[in-house]
């Protein structure tokens, strides 16, 4: 089920966890704890449970040109990080893989 819950929000995804290498360690959470998200993000906005597992959500930029920020965590470390919504709202909160 988590992965079916992680490729849910994947489709929702509108911004390109691909792309430039610049700062390639940037945003990558997983196996931290909540507390390093909000270092960087703030408090979530958004808090829910589904099959067990905790995913926390942040919006940023405005109501037109936002980037949503899912969390999904297993236990009290991050399982997924993702971003989804405009490109150039999300950039500086994408996770680049390197």
């Amino acid at each position: 089920m988590r992965y079916l819950l992680i490729l849910a929000l994947m489709g929702m995804d509108g911004c390109s966890m691909t792309g430039s290498s610049f700062n390639t360690a940037r945003n990558d959470f997983k196996g931290q704890p909540l507390s390093a998200v909000e270092v960087r993000l703030g408090p979530p906005e958004q808090e829910q449970t589904i099959d067990g597992q905790k995913i926390y959500t942040w919006f940023k930029g405005q109501a037109l040109n936002q980037c949503t920020i899912h969390v999904a965590m297993a236990g009290d470390v991050v399982d997924f990080y993702q971003t989804s919504g405009d490109p150039n709202i999300c950039s500086p909160w994408e996770y680049r893989p390197a």
